[in-house]
């Protein structure tokens, strides 16, 4: 029988160089099943067989397993933290979690956060097949960081998992892949609420107050560029007939002017806490608005069916893909990036370019100017002219409600003024 002590004393027995907060509340509604086994050896032996693992690799994993499973305390705060981190984002927990080693685990710790990983793949997939969904929706979700991280321990003797966070994901089987797009539980969080016209059904989002922006609409510091002289700070006044609040212009700044809108002929549809799908592209073709309909429709509907505990509002994603500085660039007729982010209600954040410089340069902190021979596509070489002039690029983030999937390819929130106020006020704090 497992020996259970008290979280403190857990805590401070296995000694983790790192633990996400909000776990004591959790610790002690767990109850233990009793189990001495941390991953079924039928589950291992079936992946050491698929990907043909050799002997000495085997054994190194199974002897870390052991280590886990004869440490009576280690073992029971693993299968805490399994069960945990198997449910933590459909449950939209944002406790973060990413690599551990008890300090207490003298002999392979290094495999620890692996291991804790692999250890959520078997009863993540029971958990799946309890709800009744279809084994070809999960069945290889878990394998697409597996057979990398396998790859790189049979070759290097490297068992450190780079991104905890984003392959806890595919290992939870709690992202799903419909059509072209992939789709995960999100809690909305960001400082504005969405309205929709009770008659007309136009959508449109009021930022809270508070916040700091500079003249082009963006967070005021993003990129480390201050506008001192044309920021402004958002508002929001509220009486029992009305709210007047700085607008987003849905392509993606936030407008000066505040805008004033009747409460009864206005519903709010989306308030912090509300869950939507956070949206997630994975590389290859097929981005364009047809895809990304047909994605959004078929996930609406696997939720509606299989986690219908889940109120689900509409969508979010955050990416250098929106940036509609882009269109700036790009053909606004042809552009596949263009014509998508066209469909979204996009936002402004407190991200900067890093994104577009890792995605388009190859490097967070790359400076595209130092090395023009090296630029070889036209997006690469457009947007290094664009940022000599001083400019910048931004990641947005964006909404597309569940009621206006249908509108997609109809540019359902940006309407010809948005464009056209946002190529006045663009780059006018430069």
């Amino acid at each position: 029988m497992a020996i259970r002590l008290d979280f403190k004393e857990s805590v401070a027995y296995c000694n983790f160089d790192y633990l996400p907060e909000g776990l004591e509340e959790k610790y002690k509604r767990y109850k233990p099943d009793n189990k001495t086994i941390l991953i079924p050896r039928k589950f291992l032996s079936d992946i050491f067989e698929h990907y043909q693992i050799p002997e000495h690799t085997q054994q190194l994993l199974v002897q870390g397993i052991e280590a886990i499973e004869n440490d009576k305390v280690l073992f029971l705060f693993t299968t805490f933290l399994v069960e945990d981190i198997c449910s933590a984002r459909n449950r939209c927990d944002e406790d973060f979690y990413t690599n551990m080693t008890p300090g207490c685990m003298k002999q392979y710790g290094d495999l620890y956060s692996f291991l804790l990983l692999l250890a959520c793949m078997a009863p993540s997939m029971e958990r799946l097949e309890k709800r009744g969904i279809p084994s070809e929706y999960y069945e290889k979700i878990p394998h697409q960081p597996l057979v990398a991280q396998l790859e790189k321990l049979v070759a290097h003797g490297d068992s450190k998992v780079r991104d905890f966070p984003w392959d806890m994901n595919f290992y939870t089987c709690s992202i799903f892949r419909l059509d072209r797009f992939l789709f995960i539980p999100h809690r909305f969080e960001d400082h504005f609420t969405m309205f929709r016209h009770v008659k007309t059904q136009k959508v449109i989002a009021l930022r809270h107050a508070g916040e700091e922006f500079r003249s082009d609409g963006q967070r005021n510091g993003i990129n480390d560029v201050f506008d001192h002289r044309g920021h402004f700070t958002s508002i929001w006044d509220e009486n029992a007939d009305r709210i007047t609040a700085n607008r987003i212009n849905p392509m993606g700044f936030v407008e000066r002017e505040p805008t004033s809108i009747e409460k009864k002929e206005w519903e709010p549809i989306l308030q912090q806490g509300d869950t939507l799908l956070a949206l997630h592209i994975p590389s290859g073709p097929g981005y364009t608005p047809d895809r990304l309909k047909n994605s959004m429709a078929m996930a609406i509907d696997f939720y509606a069916q299989y986690y219908p505990e889940l109120s689900i509002k509409g969508f979010w994603s955050a990416s250098w893909l929106y940036d509609t500085r882009l269109s700036l660039l790009l053909d606004n007729e042809k552009s596949n990036i263009v014509l998508v982010q066209r469909q979204f209600y996009n936002y402004p954040t407190f991200e900067g370019d890093g994104m577009l410089r890792y995605e388009a340069f190859g490097d967070r902190e790359a400076d595209p100017g130092r090395n023009p021979d090296r630029l070889t596509t036209s997006l690469q070489k457009a947007a290094a002219e664009y940022m000599k002039t001083g400019a910048r690029f931004n990641t947005l983030s964006m909404i597309v409600l569940k009621e206006d999937i249908k509108k997609i390819g109809s540019m359902p929130y940006i309407s010809a003024p948005d464009i056209e106020k946002f190529l006045e006020t663009v780059d006018s704090h430069l």
